[in-house]
């Protein structure tokens, strides 16, 4: 059997140190209060939305906020976020001269703010991001240092790796680390595997966080297929950090560490359920399935015609084709970060669920098939 090595897979992914120097861009984080008590101002460049579309959410605009004299630059997420504050959509101001935009924001934090507050969140010297006053950040380095502890006290030989599909923002960083210790060989015929190579899948981490609170911290299993780097996140039934639930203490880190030794408990079940999906020829009923899981999950027009072109080719098609035809999608590094999260996510929900359209395939097959054996019923062993 030919054995997929570690230096071919540095090549490709991400090292730790690397995701650490990117999650260092926006870490630590200092916090201003900002409230009626504050002298605040807004200064906003002519030219500040031309281009704004190709700068990264991090990345600093022609724009100042000015917090009792100590002026510092504010960065589109932090700008778009300020007004986001009270009302002003990020389509309006786009619209609109950019010297209204700062009188309207000057207005809303000057006379206009009352009893409101809020927390602004600084890395170094520019104004990061706006959040709600009693939120804490959760730091995504400590996160981090949780989760690749707790994966190396089980195994201090292994090396650990993060997925090129990374996304950090204040608003959301998606760290999806895969796990080199062991790897699951499929059984599969799928033609972008190399002559003399096996279908290697190997265990994986999704780390997800909102460092102002924007959404639950999740600690989730990641599946990565090697040879198309395909990426699947699926649910087994671990609950998120909930901050109003759970609380905004240093505890969420021991958690972090608690869910990844709890994960370590299912890859084998989850593998098999990947394997099984070969077994489920739809070719004759690909168009209705395809159709359902569309509808289900919400998937644009340009990543359905994505799936359909992947699966053009492949014969016979089976569901395992089309966790694959979804999750090659979120390939596309044009992809917002948001739709590729989610297609991962479409395509590590299909192992688990039956949709509507194959139970009746799989119940008429099998009622009509003349031995016992169903040929639509997936194998799990």
């Amino acid at each position: 059997m030919s054995v997929i090595t570690l230096e071919q897979m540095s090549s490709t992914l991400l090292s730790i140190d690397q995701v650490v120097e990117q999650l260092e861009k926006t870490e630590p984080l200092t916090s201003i209060t900002l409230d009626s008590t504050k002298k605040i101002s807004f200064a906003l460049g002519n030219d500040v939305m031309d281009g704004i579309n190709g700068i990264a959410p991090t990345g600093i605009v022609d724009a100042q906020i000015t917090i009792d004299g100590v002026e510092s630059a504010l960065s589109k997420d932090a700008l778009f976020q300020a007004a986001a504050n009270y009302g002003l959509s990020s389509a309006y101001i786009r619209k609109i001269p950019p010297a209204l935009t700062a009188r309207l924001l000057n207005f809303h934090y000057g006379a206009g703010m009352t009893d409101e507050s809020f927390k602004l969140l600084k890395v170094k010297d520019t104004a990061a991001a706006f959040t709600r006053e009693k939120v804490v950040p959760f730091s995504n380095l400590k996160l981090l240092e949780s989760v690749v502890t707790e994966v190396e006290s089980r195994d201090g030989s292994a090396q650990i790796f993060a997925d090129y599909k990374f996304n950090n923002t204040l608003r959301q960083t998606d760290i999806r680390l895969i796990l080199t210790e062991d790897s699951w060989h499929m059984d599969t015929d799928m033609s972008d595997v190399p002559a003399g190579e096996t279908d290697a899948w190997y265990a994986g981490v999704h780390i997800s966080n909102s460092v102002i609170g924007k959404a639950q911290t999740r600690v989730e299993p990641y599946l990565f297929r090697w040879w198309c780097t395909n990426g699947a996140t699926t649910h087994v039934g671990l609950p998120a950090w909930n901050r109003k639930k759970d609380g905004q203490a240093d505890d969420v880190y021991e958690w972090a560490a608690n869910t990844v030794d709890s994960l370590f408990g299912h890859y084998n079940e989850l593998f098999a359920k990947i394997q099984a999906l070969n077994s489920l020829d739809i070719t004759g009923n690909t168009a209705d399935i395809l159709r359902e899981i569309f509808e289900s999950y919400g998937v644009p027009v340009s990543q359905r015609n994505s799936i359909m072109n992947s699966l053009l080719a492949a014969n016979p098609i089976t569901m395992y084709t089309v966790m694959a035809a979804i999750t090659q999608a979120a390939n596309d590094p044009d992809l917002a970060p948001d739709r590729a999260d989610k297609l991962m996510r479409i395509g590590g929900a299909i192992p688990s669920t039956t949709f509507d359209t194959l139970k009746a395939k799989i119940w008429r097959e099998g009622h009509l098939a003349d031995s016992d054996v169903n040929p639509y019923e997936p194998a799990v062993v």
